[in-house]
Parts: C-alpha cells; structure tokens; sequence
C-alpha cells in the first residue's frame, strides 16, 4: 500500500511539473475547396495550386452549303482540315466536330420553296439540321477519333455515300443551255439537286434545338462555323417576296436561341464566305441585321433602303466575279455567288473569323479559326484572400503579370495554350 501511494506521489509531481512547463499551442489545419479541388491549409506550409491552360470543352458545328457549286470548296475545306485539327490540339481541346447542310425542307408544293424530302437528300437525312454520319457510323467525330482526317474529308467533300453536290454540277453542266421554266428541267434539276435556297442559319438554328445525338454539352463552348459561297437564300431574300426572311433566318436569331437554352454557354461564329465590306454609318451587326429583316415588310413590298447593298460598304468583288464563273457562266443556268451578308454579321455579333472563300488554300484561315474557338484560361480562383508570400512560374516561361482582387487572381493575358501555372502561397487557417 504504501509503495502505491510512492508511485501515485511520482505520477502528480511529474504531472504537475509538465502543466507547469512552457507550452505551444498548435492550431490544427483546415480544409479549403475551389471548385472540386480542395488542400489542406497549414499556415507552416504552402499551398500549390497548378493551372493548365487547355482548351477546354468545345463543340464544333460546321454548315455546310452542299448545293451545287461547292465542290471545289469543299474540297479545300478537306484538304486542310488537318490545319484546323493542328490548331484544336495545340489547344488541348476535347473537341466535338459535327457536320449539317444548308438544306431545308419545305413540302408546299405550290411554293417556290418547294423542297421535299427525296433521293438526292437521302430522303431527307440531310435536311433540317441533322448530322451528317460519317463513316465509322457516329454522329461526330471527336479529339480520341482514330482516322479523323480522313472521314471528315470524305464527309464534307460529299463522297460516299452521298453524291448530291457532285451529282448536281453534273446536271448543271450538262444542261447549260436548257429552258429552266420548262417542267421537263425543274424536274431534273428537283431529281439531282439540294435545295438552291441556301438557309444555313435556319438549319443552325433546328439544330441548336434538336441537340441531336446531345451533341451540345451544356458546359461546352459552341463554335458555328459556316461555309458557303452564297449569303442566306442565294441573296434572293432581298429580291422577291417568295424568299422573306423569317426568324430563323436571322442571325440574332441564332445567337439569342443558344444563349436561351444554354444561358452559361459561350458562343462563337465563324464563316468562309464571299466577305462583304465594312458596315455603313458606324452601324452595329444587330442593328445591322435588323433592318435587313425588315427588307421585306408586312405589305410584301422591297424596301430596297433595307437593302445589304445599301448597309455595307462594297466587299471581295474579285471573289464575288470568281464564284459567278465556275458553272455556266453568262447563260441562264449559271450559278452565281454573292456576299455572305447574314452569315458575315453572325461572324460580326461574336467577334469570330471571318474567311475567304476564296482563298487558294483553307490551311491558314482554319487554322486561325481552330485557334480562336478555343476556351480561354485568364483568371484563377484562390483558396484564400489576400495570400502571402506568392510566387507564379510558368512551365514554359511566359511573360505575364497578374492582380489579386479577394480570392481572384488574373493574369494580364490568356495564358498561352499548353502552358501550365504554379502558384504557391500561404493562407492562413480561419
């Protein structure tokens, strides 16, 4: 008994002699998130936090004119694709490339917009916004597509299965001096032909409404980019009143729909056209496009005042001379080509590449495109406000400041694609 009571007196004097000694509190670290990442915030040691600059999310939508005419361009648009591809993966996108038509169906026979669904559309799969397949049987392809290259070549330059563009200029050809008002020719040329009323922004429009194939990931950027040699219509629209435009043949049309259904989505435009000049007057795009809805009014009379002809100022007249001389020049079957006004201020509204559809090679425009659809990476969130002790390197070295304001940092540009940005700070534990 009295030798616990020894043992029991050692334990409290040494307790007693601890409680009484110097003592350092530690606080414990916390956790902090950003997003889906989080880090455990010890003030003795730093947070580092790496940003890449990738591309991002991106789905790409080209409408493609596929009535007659297009073939030497989509030609070009093939053999250079590869460019486009080049500028998406210097990006790190994960991209998404699908491919509609120009091609809208109408089934009012009495229309001159008469335009059913038949042969030469593949019974309509290449109407109203519907991707084209390619030939591994997808809707689209994507960056982890084998092959690519060469399917959207085959797609775009309308090979197998689908002939309509090339079967087409061999109908024109071959009846330049055909009486086109006779029924014997617009039966011909209903059997071999797409719809010559080019109406890529309505199709655009069907599309971004159907989503078939969800190809649109709400948390994608979408890129449209159109190629064609004619604007909306052949132009037409601000010529008869059997071509009016309607709604969806609007650009702001376009941009209003996507931003309706995808509110957080970014949007950019881009177009290979016969490029028109400057806008008249200092005139915005959007008010641009409105007037030129209105060229047509509620009476059916032209309100040649409304008239592209009279907003822009004039554009590539070689081009324009160059896509009305590839098929039967000066006789009544000619295909002519004009500017692409609407498809232009589309461009216009999103700050997008506007090309040339005249180019000798597609390789650097697309290029240019493929670069400038891409997701950008300029501000960062930190784990804290007001961080100590930061320091940012660059791997590879870019010359970039940046500015903190609460838990945001910016840098002074777009970090460059594939560059990636390591912070290191300390923050404090709350």
């Amino acid at each position: 008994m009295r030798q616990f009571s020894k043992a029991l007196l050692a334990v409290m004097t040494a307790g007693s002699y601890v409680a009484c000694a110097p003592t350092e509190f530690k606080q414990e670290p916390v956790t902090s998130c950003v997003g889906p990442t989080c880090v455990t915030i010890d003030k003795d040691k730093p947070i580092k936090q790496k940003i890449r600059a990738n591309g991002g999310l991106v789905d790409i939508l080209i409408v493609n004119d596929n009535s007659g005419s297009m073939s030497f361009e989509q030609n070009k648009m093939a053999e250079r694709f590869s460019s486009f591809i080049q500028a998406l993966d210097l990006r790190f996108i994960d991209y998404r490339i699908g491919i509609i038509t120009t091609d809208i169906q109408n089934n009012n026979s009495n229309s001159v917009r008469y335009n059913p669904a038949r042969a030469i559309n593949q019974n309509g799969s290449l109407q109203n916004g519907k991707l084209i397949t390619f030939g591994n049987s997808q809707a689209f392809i994507t960056n982890n597509t084998a092959n690519k290259e060469a399917l959207f070549a085959t797609a775009i330059s309308r090979g197998a299965p689908s002939l309509e563009t090339g079967v087409c200029e061999a109908f024109l050809k071959a009846n330049s001096n055909a009486n086109t008002s006779s029924s014997v020719y617009q039966q011909g040329l209903r059997d071999s032909c797409p719809s010559g009323d080019e109406r890529g922004i309505y199709a655009a429009n069907l599309f971004v409404n159907d989503n078939p194939s969800s190809f649109i990931r709400p948390n994608a950027h979408l890129a449209i980019v159109f190629l064609a040699d004619e604007d909306v219509s052949s132009s037409l629209y601000y010529q008869s009143p059997s071509y009016k435009l309607v709604s969806e043949d609007l650009p702001q049309t376009l941009v209003n729909n996507v931003y309706q259904k995808y509110p957080s989505k970014g949007l950019s435009v881009h177009s290979i056209i016969v490029r028109p000049g400057t806008l008249i007057g200092g005139k915005t795009p959007i008010v641009a496009a409105d007037e030129i809805s209105r060229v047509i009014g509620n009476s059916n009379q032209i309100d040649s005042a409304k008239s592209p002809a009279n907003l822009f100022n004039e554009g590539d007249y070689s081009c324009l001379g160059q896509q009305s001389n590839q098929i039967n020049a000066g006789l009544p079957t000619a295909v002519k080509g004009s500017y692409g006004y609407l498809y232009a201020l589309a461009t216009r509204m999103t700050n997008g590449v506007e090309g040339d559809i005249c180019a000798s090679d597609y390789g650097s425009q697309l290029y240019n495109i493929g670069f400038n659809i891409a997701e950008r990476t300029r501000e960062v969130t930190l784990f804290c406000a007001s961080p100590k002790d930061l320091k940012v390197t660059y791997s590879p070295s870019a010359s970039l400041t940046y500015t903190i304001s609460g838990t945001k940092l910016t840098f002074s540009a777009d970090l460059p694609p594939g560059t990636e940005a390591t912070l290191e700070y300390f923050c404090s534990p709350q």
